[in-house]
């Protein structure tokens, strides 16, 4: 099935076996469509999404597998046990984006809510910059080295760092990793490399966030201990944040753990959130709102990651470590400046990427891959332009930026290629490189740029995705007839949520639909507003950014709406409405 207004957008029904969809059905006592989407995402364990109704705030027993399955926890919470003992002195490395600061935020709290046992002595964090790249660099070897500390604790970083890892433990600084990226060929020798993915891992969720990871470190530290923190809630809070700021999958194939770390989180967030992003919600207008994934993905984290590209990201972890009302204001401030800053500096960086695409006639459909370049580009922003590259042309892309001998780029990936894998494939032209499957960055001499630039267009080229087709490709996941787009069924698959990537929103479609009205709205008009009608039903529907495809839909005698199920909240009346997202030709 294609679209009404794009050809080369492609869609289609997934494939689900009837005879589980009716046994999902009958066990959940749930409607064919609920049960048809819970038998996609959850398969033949399908009665664990039935954990989903708790509504506790705490993660329910089974929902959240155990901290000493993880390989490598064991060790690195002995080891912590013995820092605490000893009062040593601890210092926490972390990433400078959310996921990095969310872990370190957590590990700072964790460790500073044990005052059953003795210490820690002394707890430091530095959440790095992008002056001295991502990981561990010379800048934060010498300060341990300088300030005698005796234990390096990484988050969401640290699993490709081998070398400054080997130099620390030469000096007597133990390094405990906690990441969750690609390991290389061979793990740091660290004295615990706790990493979801290190190739002898048995551990059911291998998606886990970086602050995911750190959470499992607190929880097996706290469980060794037998303590029961009340400021777990708190902690989950930090997971929760880490997790859908990063884009790790939610659901893969019935493993649900990240899923339920995001509920957890988000209940927890909304009835008492943490100072620092309760001063955040205050300052950007929603402080009283349910906080859902869309709060984190598009109000809190770009707040919070416009620290680290255009201003200092210390900024960011105090506000989320921050126990003052008045010291969290303050910060919270400090972040809504630096975000006009950097809203002001993509917007200017992204036209002259795409002047630059268009100056040599760049055509996704010719192409695999995205690449551009330009003299020092703003290191924080260039991210930001790969991930609106990526999203416009349905392609991986690069964007770099050339200094006097060397470049730094961002890379970003599609769903079903893995953009590391991609780096990897290129590493004799890089310096430094890492990530995850859709993002990664890297570092290389400026010499590198032309064969660089032709490894990466080669690679991509291998991944079947010239054309533009299959990265068009979206899924649907039922048909309905009118008389089922009902309040029942939003409510069914609200016990679903929360939505993200790995679980998305439930999208379907309809058929032989008239227009009863339909109408341009909004200050630009950009947006539609529409009444359809089928089978004795008249339904209310919206397509923000739609309006301009008004004319086309005019012309035709019945229409066929792609959507998902909303409701909408007017003046205290609640109604069910189709929020569009496209017409089937």
């Amino acid at each position: 099935m294609r679209s009404l207004f794009d050809r080369n957008r492609v869609w289609r029904e997934k494939k689900v076996k009837e005879s589980l969809v009716e046994r999902t059905r009958k066990k959940l006592n749930c409607s064919s469509v609920c049960a048809r989407v819970i038998s996609d995402r959850y398969g033949s364990d399908f009665e664990r999404s039935e954990l989903l109704h708790s509504s506790s705030g705490e993660p329910p027993e089974g929902a959240i597998h155990p901290p000493e399955t993880l390989k490598g926890l064991s060790p690195a919470v002995n080891r912590l046990i013995e820092a605490l003992e000893k009062e040593e002195k601890i210092f926490v490395h972390g990433d400078f984006d959310v996921d990095g600061l969310s872990s370190s935020a957590l590990v700072y709290r964790g460790l500073k809510s044990i005052d059953e046992t003795p210490g820690p002595g002394t707890v430091k964090v530095d959440v790095g910059s992008r002056n001295f790249g991502h990981g561990i660099s010379r800048n934060v070897s010498s300060r341990l080295l300088e300030e005698d500390f005796d234990l390096l604790i990484t988050t969401d970083c640290g699993v490709r760092g081998a070398e400054e890892i080997s130099h620390l433990q030469d000096f007597g600084i133990d390094v405990i990793v906690t990441d969750h990226h690609e390991p290389g060929e061979d793990l740091p020798p660290a004295l615990a490399v706790v990493d979801p993915k290190r190739k002898d891992s048995s551990y059911p969720n291998p998606y886990l966030a970086g602050a995911g990871v750190a959470y499992k470190l607190v929880r097996g530290l706290q469980r060794e201990l037998g303590l029961k923190i009340p400021a777990n809630r708190e902690l989950l809070q930090l997971a929760a944040l880490g997790t859908v700021a990063d884009l790790v999958p939610l659901v893969v194939d019935g493993e649900d753990e990240n899923r339920w770390l995001v509920k957890a989180g988000l209940d927890n967030m909304s009835k008492a959130p943490l100072l620092g992003i309760s001063a955040l919600l205050g300052e950007t207008g929603g402080e009283k709102e349910k906080i859902t994934p869309e709060t984190i993905s598009y109000r809190i984290a770009p707040k919070l990651n416009s620290a680290n590209r255009v201003g200092d990201p210390q900024v960011s972890f105090l506000l989320l470590a921050t126990e003052s009302e008045r010291r969290a204001r303050h910060l919270a401030k400090t972040l809504i400046d630096y975000d006009r800053d950097r809203s002001r500096s993509q917007d200017k960086l992204i036209r002259r990427a795409r002047e630059k695409l268009d100056d040599r006639g760049f055509d996704p459909k010719e192409k695999s891959l995205v690449f551009v370049s330009g003299e020092n580009w703003n290191q924080g922003i260039i991210g930001l332009v790969a991930s609106r590259l990526s999203s416009r042309f349905g392609l991986p892309a690069v964007a770099v930026s050339r200094e006097k001998t060397r470049i730094r780029g961002s890379a970003r990936g599609v769903d079903g290629v893995n953009i590391v894998e991609g780096l990897e494939k290129c590493s004799q032209y890089l310096i430094r490189y890492g990530g995850h499957e859709m993002a990664g960055g890297f570092s290389a001499s400026v010499s590198s740029t032309t064969d660089l630039q032709e490894c990466l267009e080669n690679w991509a080229s291998q991944q079947s995705l010239q054309g533009g087709e299959e990265a068009r490709e979206k899924l649907l996941d039922a048909r309905l007839d009118p008389v089922q787009a009902s309040r029942n069924l939003y409510n069914e698959l609200e016990g679903l949520e929360p939505f993200g990537k790995g679980n998305p929103k439930p999208r379907f479609w309809m058929t032989e639909l008239n227009i009863v009205s339909a109408r341009r709205v909004g200050n630009s008009k950009k947006h539609l507003k529409m009444k359809l009608a089928g089978k004795d039903e008249v339904l209310d529907g919206i397509g923000f950014g739609m309006g301009e495809n008004l004319p086309t839909l005019q012309n035709e005698r019945k229409v066929n709406p792609v959507f998902t199920l909303d409701l909408n909240d007017w003046r205290g009346q609640k109604k069910i409405q189709l929020k569009l997202e496209d017409f089937l030709s």
